[in-house]
């Protein structure tokens, strides 16, 4: 009896084993497969208690890299495929942009510093 109950628990275990094997599979391909519909590079201005430009360049899996015009800042984050920003941070500064690529715009903070910004798809 502990035999087939052993066996059993074996078989069952080994096939949600081979299961989850494929779906990972398969979600990685997805992964390896998806084009950003925000890919490309993006130029702007940022304003408010500071006033500069802003370049940002979106891969094809939705990683962002950029820089502020001012002192050639280097920026990093993630765009999801409505548009919404990860936040995108300054490996230097404090500075920080919130919004989405979708409405081209959003809110900018470096530490008591803040405003708003906006970019276009070139």
């Amino acid at each position: 009896m502990k035999i087939k109950i052993t066996l059993t628990l074996s078989i069952l275990f080994a096939i949600t084993s081979c299961d989850q094997i494929t779906d990972n599979y398969w979600q990685q391909k997805e992964e390896e497969n998806h084009t950003s519909p925000f890919m490309g590079k993006w130029v702007g201005t940022y304003n408010g208690n500071e006033v500069g430009t802003l370049t940002l360049d979106i891969s094809k899996n939705g990683n962002i890299t950029g820089s502020l015009g001012r002192t050639e800042v280097d920026l990093a984050s993630y765009v999801y495929d409505d548009g919404t920003l990860q936040p995108v941070i300054s490996n230097t500064l404090s500075f920080t942009l919130y919004g989405n690529l979708k409405d081209k715009k959003g809110t900018w903070k470096d530490k008591d510093k803040q405003g708003t910004w906006t970019l276009t798809k070139q």
